[in-house]
């Protein structure tokens, strides 16, 4: 203790005024006269818990604290001295150690009274005895309650959630071992944002002690945030008390603030009887979710602000609970309140937005629990980590402290750590998906350099056969096997594996295979050209029209030659431009199955999809866009980290051969929500489903009516037109499109009254079609399938010389149980078109009145479903 000791006679104020009150100024003159003046500058302990104190005090100016010294370091605040009080007479009393700290908060000047002394001027005078016992008897009350107070911090106080980080988080800065995995072992993690935004709040808001404002959601961090802001301010020496004001009885919590001169929050100062504002001094209150202070507190503590010409001494941080998504706790707060902390006011940010840390924080609370329980574990594969990285986590850091102190406690030692383990976090798009990646056997095949390479170098042997027989076979239909291979067995298949496979087709397409030879060999670096990339929907609509056009026209499943010429078409085609661009240039921007297979894709039951936040936070290198001399890039130029639909993915798993994070998952889903979230949607694609709506009638008419265009024919004939069966297909193929297409511009035009244009509904609408009209079609082949795959067999014995096929078999399925098929078929893409086009209508026009944007789009649904189902 560093003290300066000198004798004087009575000072100017008077010391201990309340004991001294109303005695005899002789006596008082007598014993100010004995005392021994003593000094102590700001942090001296005038008194220490342990250490003999030097006797009994008066004080004459300034501040002393009174605190609890607290097990495993740091005090407890009871009570404040200043100028009238008294100190020591507890030890002198009871001749035992009081227990208690007194420092000085200011330059302190108190009267000093050794043992002796203490008994002859103040015991033996009973009016000062009388004092001194009630003083005492007041002040271990006080002290009571101050040891039940610091009892309970001691434990932990339960109003309290758990601090779920402390200074020690900042201070893992490297990647622990075993975190990642191969060039990433060792690597220095990306610089904390935690850390980033814990310094800028204590640059900031530590350099005075202005009334601060923490707001935020629950679990982001705000106590460590207010702790450090505390730890580094001008009055860090002095006590931080935490309070939730929701674990406070309103009734009791105006005294626990302001103490029984709560009526007067104004007043300097209250002695032992204040609240906790007035014992804290220069220490820092914190109050948690301040936001349910009562309006009456809350005007109070105004007033305590803002008293006239004189700053709080107590540093006041009110700390306000965000609800998830919404910045709002702050607004709960009166006007008045928060004017005051305006300019004082900072919000942490939720860990959704800084996944960064994720590995961080993983790797902390690890280490955290095993040292609790004891444990030790194995590494966190990418894995595990990737599905925590890719959780939005509405609880933050409370929710990940649960979720790995759940799987170090389910974990078994020394052993490597489960992803199974980490149960019970929800998908962040909010449907049910099972990752197929996970099954072993499909994981080992998709990485393997068996595919696609086998099957599309089995498929394109196919076409190759097939493409010989078209040409060199019988040019009679019933006995090409070429035809049957395509129209019978090929589109019914590939129209199938629309919905189960979703683009898989293009990644093994036998058409691509002459192109794919042709760039293992030229190795062609071209870029596609702008012109392509631009108007690639319209390109691709048009061709794949023009496809229909020709098949239905001159009825191409009916001839060999021009089946042959269009699979050679398509084949050049992929061959011309694989050879001068790289990539697959035909297959994205161009081709007319491609365009086909992108759009009834869409609502299949797989997708591949990646965890975009693994990719943004965890890989530098990007091979699986950008290829390496060992990995190829994406052939559809998509990064898997921007793909939110199946139009553009051919499930190559070149991505997940290349990357090396495990952040590829295959999905099993049942909710294709990328009809209705599309984040870039096309006209074109709109336009296409619409023309394929109508397609379905010219080409279910001319696979089950051969005699309906002849007798449209003679009708035309009748009518003095021209006698041309090619020209009256392609007048009923036109007609058809411009009723649909116009009948669709009407619609859209009255429902972007309300949407923000007819272009905007028009560019969403035509994807919640997709379902129905897929549907339409896999029902129109199944028909073909069945009633036709018994020429395959007849085909076969022919093309060997076997014996004749008999020439009307029986259906592989009868016709009640075809139509019970195409039924259920269509149905069911009504209904999934239908819950669609409600969710695509809520986003044109929003929640409240998408009944209006529903209800026509879903009359002509049921419309156009029934004249299918009466079609079929």
């Amino acid at each position: 203790m560093t003290a300066a000791v000198e004798r004087t006679e009575a000072a100017g104020s008077t010391p201990g005024a309340s004991l001294l009150d109303g005695l005899d100024n002789a006596l008082v003159s007598a014993i100010l006269d004995r005392g021994q003046r003593l000094s102590f500058v700001q942090g001296d302990y005038l008194q220490r818990q342990g250490q003999h104190s030097a006797g009994f005090f008066l004080v004459v100016s300034g501040e002393i604290e009174r605190t609890l010294p607290l097990r495993g370091g740091g005090e407890h605040l009871i009570g404040h001295l200043g100028p009238g009080d008294h100190l020591g007479e507890t030890r002198l009393l009871t001749g035992k150690d009081s227990g208690e700290n007194a420092r000085a908060l200011t330059e302190v000047v108190v009267l000093a009274y050794e043992d002796e002394l203490f008994h002859r001027l103040f015991l033996d005078e009973p009016t000062i005895a009388r004092r001194l016992l009630h003083g005492l008897a007041r002040r271990l009350r006080r002290s009571h309650a101050g040891h039940s107070a610091a009892l309970g911090k001691a434990m932990g106080p339960a109003s309290l959630s758990p601090r779920y980080l402390d200074r020690s988080f900042l201070d893992t800065a490297f990647a622990p071992p075993g975190m990642a995995t191969g060039a990433d072992r060792g690597l220095r993690f990306a610089e904390s944002t935690i850390a980033r935004q814990i310094a800028r709040a204590v640059e900031r808001f530590s350099v005075d002690r202005h009334p601060l404002l923490l707001s935020g959601e629950r679990g982001t961090g705000r106590r460590l945030i207010a702790a450090e802001i505390h730890h580094h301010s001008p009055g860090r020496h002095g006590p931080c008390e935490e309070l939730d004001v929701r674990a406070v009885d309103p009734s009791l919590l105006e005294e626990e603030l302001f103490g029984r001169g709560g009526d007067d929050p104004a007043l300097p100062y209250a002695g032992d009887d204040s609240g906790l504002l007035g014992r804290l001094a220069t220490g820092t209150l914190i109050l948690y979710n301040a936001e349910y202070l009562e309006p009456d507190r809350q005007r109070q503590l105004v007033q305590y602000l803002q008293r006239p010409g004189e700053r709080p001494r107590c540093r006041l941080i009110l700390v306000c609970t965000d609800r998830p998504g919404d910045e709002d706790g702050h607004q709960r707060l009166l006007p008045a309140l928060y004017a005051l902390f305006a300019t004082h006011h900072f919000r942490a940010a939720p860990l959704r937005d800084h996944r960064r840390d994720i590995p961080r924080l993983v790797h902390y609370y690890l280490r955290r629990y095993c040292q609790q329980y004891g444990k030790e574990l194995g590494m966190v594969d990418d894995q595990t980590l990737g599905r925590l990285i890719n959780y939005h986590w509405p609880g933050n850091l409370a929710e990940l402290s649960g979720v790995m102190q759940r799987l170090v406690l389910l974990a078994r030692p020394h052993q490597p750590l489960d992803p199974q383990l980490i149960l019970g976090l929800p998908k962040v798009e909010g449907k049910w998906e099972f990752n197929l990646l996970q099954l072993p056997a499909l994981r080992r095949f998709l990485s393997s350099r068996l595919f696609p390479l086998v099957p599309r170098l089995v498929v394109g042997l196919f076409f190759f056969l097939v493409v010989a027989l078209l040409l060199l076979g019988p040019q009679r239909p019933e006995d090409n096997i070429g035809l049957t291979l395509s129209w019978v067995v090929g589109w019914p298949l590939l129209v199938f594996s629309f919905f189960f496979l979703a683009r898989t087709w293009c990644s093994v397409c036998g058409l691509a295979a002459p192109g794919w030879l042709a760039q293992l060999a030229l190795k062609p670096q071209r870029p596609t050209p702008q012109f392509i990339r631009r108007h690639s929907g319209w390109i691709m609509a048009a061709f794949c029209i023009l496809l229909f056009w020709i098949e239905t026209t001159w009825n191409a499943a009916q001839s060999p030659q021009l089946t042959a010429g269009i699979v050679l078409a398509i084949t050049l085609g992929s061959l011309f431009f694989s050879m001068f661009f790289q990539r697959r240039v035909w297959c994205r921007y161009l081709c007319p199955l491609g365009a086909i297979n992108a759009l009834f894709s869409m609502p299949a039951v797989i997708e591949l999809r990646a965890n975009s936040q693994m990719c943004a936070n965890r890989c530098t290198t990007h091979l699986c866009y950008h290829g390496d001399e060992d990995h190829n890039g994406c052939p559809m130029f998509r990064h898997p980290f921007l793909v939110d639909n199946n139009r553009d993915c051919i499930l190559c798993g070149q991505c997940i051969k290349a990357c090396r994070f495990d952040s590829i998952h295959l999905n099993l889903r049942l909710a294709p929500q990328e009809l209705w979230n599309q984040q870039s949607p096309r006209l074109a694609d709109s336009v296409l489903v619409v023309c394929l709506a109508a397609i379905v009638f010219p080409f279910v008419l001319a696979q089950q009516d051969e005699g309906f265009l002849p007798r449209l024919q003679s009708m035309a004939r009748a009518a003095g037109l021209p006698d041309s069966l090619p020209l009256v297909s392609a007048a009923l193929f036109l007609a058809l499109l411009v009723f649909f297409l116009g009948g669709y511009r009407l619609v859209c035009g009255l429902i972007g009254r309300r949407a923000g244009g007819w272009r905007n509904a028009a560019s969403l609408l035509g994807y919640g079609m997709i379902p129905l009209v897929l549907g339409a079609y896999m029902a129109a082949h199944l028909a073909i399938f069945v009633h036709g795959i018994w020429l395959l067999p007849a085909n076969l014995l022919a093309l060997f010389g076997g014996t004749a096929w008999p020439s009307s078999p029986t259906p592989l399925l009868s016709a009640d149980t075809t139509y019970a098929l195409q039924f259920l078929t269509v149905t069911g893409g009504l209904l999934a078109s239908l819950y669609a086009t409600s969710r695509i209508a809520r986003r044109l026009v929003g929640r409240g009145r998408q009944r209006l944007a529903f209800v026509l789009p879903a009359l002509l649904l049921v419309l156009l479903a029934l004249a299918y189902l009466k079609l079929l």
